[in-house]
């Protein structure tokens, strides 16, 4: 009893989400994000490193080398996040550092087609993602 009433008054651990959000850690997993170089291009170069070393299977990925241009491409790039285990085996595994982890931990979706995510969409974040995840649903 002693024990429970020491806990009972002692300073609570508790934090009002949504209103105050304790940021993650800097090792933590979150969404996987592609990064672009100063020039807005892609880093990716569609070597599909990536696709050939995910256990689940979760990356389908297309290049292609345009006309005059020295590296490939991504023409396609489909992360399914509902496969995704959050290994990290793909960004320890990218040569070019184009895909990394994020600290973004709000991944609640209404339908599973929102975990599928395309190349245009790998690179939105903050409300733009939790707009695109929900489908609207928050304000």
């Amino acid at each position: 009893l002693l024990i429970t009433l020491r806990y009972y008054f002692s300073r609570k651990a508790t934090i009002p989400y949504p209103e105050k959000v304790k940021p993650p850690a800097e090792r933590f997993r979150g969404l996987l994000r592609l990064y672009n170089d100063e020039a807005g291009e892609p880093l990716c170069i569609a070597c599909k490193a990536c696709q050939r070393i995910c256990p689940t299977g979760c990356f389908d990925i297309e290049g292609r080398k345009a006309e005059g241009a020295k590296t490939m491409r991504p023409v396609r790039f489909d992360w399914k996040l509902d496969r995704c285990t959050f290994c990290g085996l793909c960004v320890e595994v990218c040569p070019t550092a184009a895909i990394r982890f994020s600290h973004e931990f709000e991944l609640a979706a209404v339908a599973r087609d929102r975990l599928l995510f395309h190349l245009p969409e790998m690179t939105i974040q903050g409300r733009d993602l939790q707009k695109r995840l929900c489908g609207g649903c928050r304000p």
